[in-house]
């Protein structure tokens, strides 16, 4: 195991593999991105590249999540898995996933990460096929793992 596939948390030792697991079922996270210095969030598709180092999420090209992208690739995603109900104050996980979010514009990666959104939302088949959506790839360089309201564990990409 490489050192950084390892996150710490009061001594105990996870993967990067182990703090996403709970969260490959899921559908849909909270992407933040940056809009001339405030924050802008959207709610977004999403699925994780088989490696689990790459967020792979769509969105039309005419959106401000987008714009925003574009022109500060900086970006967090938020997924939970709450259920809004009063135990998940001590059931409840979350990730929030730090990193660099860039367009795919063609090629081998754009195929093969399509292939992969497609297969967790496929009635998002047309949408991800029209030529004004973008796939987009975020490379995740932190992670950030609540659980039980409070015990936090931190994956950070070449420490």
């Amino acid at each position: 195991m490489n050192k950084l596939d390892i996150a710490r948390n009061n001594g105990k030792e996870q993967t990067l593999w182990q703090m996403l697991a709970p969260f490959d079922d899921l559908r849909f996270a909270v992407l933040a991105t940056s809009e001339e210095g405030r924050p802008y969030t959207s709610l977004i598709a999403f699925t994780f590249s088989p490696d689990r180092q790459t967020v792979i999420f769509a969105t039309p090209k005419a959106t401000r999540k987008y714009r925003n992208i574009r022109v500060q690739p900086s970006v967090s995603i938020l997924v939970d898995n709450r259920s809004q109900k009063p135990e998940d104050l001590s059931n409840a996980e979350a990730v929030t996933l730090t990193g660099t979010a860039r367009p795919l514009r063609g090629g081998a990666r754009k195929k093969e990460y399509s292939r992969i959104f497609m297969a967790k939302h496929p009635q998002l088949v047309d949408f991800i096929n029209k030529s004004d959506t973008a796939l987009i790839e975020m490379a995740i360089e932190e992670v950030v793992h609540v659980t039980r309201f409070q015990h936090v564990s931190t994956w950070s990409k070449g420490t």
